[in-house]
């Protein structure tokens, strides 16, 4: 099952009209990626790179450096995790590519603070088109959260006492249509990878809007780029804060539809993938 790269990247630069070669990083159907840029002749080579090998073992990594060094491609690599990876990777291998961007409006500064001017603010997106519509009145579940009970989310959830339905495990498509039928979705962004316990902004910050659901998110710094507060969305910074306001939103529906349709409509203006890809390569194109 493809990642959502897939489904946010790869479909989408294809909406927008290019001609776009898929490598798999993780079993690429021709591995010598050399071979590939001679023969596909790319303009841009758009990645996404991990750097952790038993994740994605064909990374190019040697291969992208020369194309970034020779000057007849434009290389760029999106960075995902940059409030706990930026000191140990990000900052190490920014300059392997021409561009990058960072999800974190907070690190720009961070980025050029060690030489690395072209660094754009290239957050998260999901892609509408796979996401089911349906009326808000007719969803299914009241609260949810999308993701693995690691330790943290797990006791966190505990503590909350809420009527929270854990979900995890999902293919994409079901994953899509969770999403849909949630009238409140959860985001925590605090990383358990990250052992200085960092919030961090995450795709789910998005997927929730593009099922038309309410996004009730912990508070991480610079999520005011993206949403208005307590509009569009809305965040909590302690435990009972969450729970104090999932209480509110689930005994007054007509202001959780209210809040859910604003930031349904912010999302689908800004951040739906073909619209945050559209800017986002018209700034790798007059990025010097």
């Amino acid at each position: 099952m493809p990642d959502t790269g897939y489904w946010y990247t790869y479909l989408p630069l294809k909406q927008l009209g290019h001609e776009v070669y898929w490598y798999d990083t993780v079993d690429p159907d021709e591995k010598d990626y050399n071979k590939i840029v001679e023969t596909f002749k790319p303009d841009l080579i758009f990645c996404c790179m991990t750097g952790n090998p038993h994740i994605t073992p064909h990374e190019p990594w040697e291969s992208i450096k020369k194309e970034t060094d020779s000057g007849r491609t434009k290389t760029f690599n999106w960075f995902c995790d940059d409030t706990w990876r930026f000191d140990n990777f990000s900052s190490k291998v920014c300059k392997y590519f021409n561009i990058c961007s960072t999800p974190e409006p907070t690190y720009i500064q961070r980025f050029k603070d060690i030489g690395y001017d072209n660094i754009l603010l290239g957050t998260w997106c999901a892609n509408s088109e796979f996401y089911p519509k349906i009326k808000f009145n007719n969803k299914k579940h009241e609260i949810s959260f999308i993701g693995y009970p690691t330790p943290y989310r797990k006791s966190f959830f505990e503590r909350c006492r809420l009527p929270i339905k854990n979900v995890y495990g999902l293919t994409n498509e079901e994953m899509f249509g969770m999403h849909s039928n949630t009238k409140i979705g959860i985001n925590l962004t605090t990383n358990d990878n990250d052992l200085q316990e960092k919030t961090q902004m995450k795709q789910r910050m998005f997927e929730v809007p593009a099922g038309h659901g309410l996004l009730l998110t912990q508070y991480h710094e610079g999520i005011e780029e993206f949403f208005v507060i307590d509009r569009e969305i809305i965040t909590f910074k302690t435990e009972d804060e969450l729970v104090k306001k999932a209480n509110f939103l689930i005994k007054n529906p007509k202001v959780t539809k209210k809040l859910a349709d604003l930031g349904h409509k912010r999302f689908l203006k800004d951040h739906d993938a073909v619209k945050r890809l559209g800017k986002l390569l018209e700034e790798i194109r007059t990025c010097q």
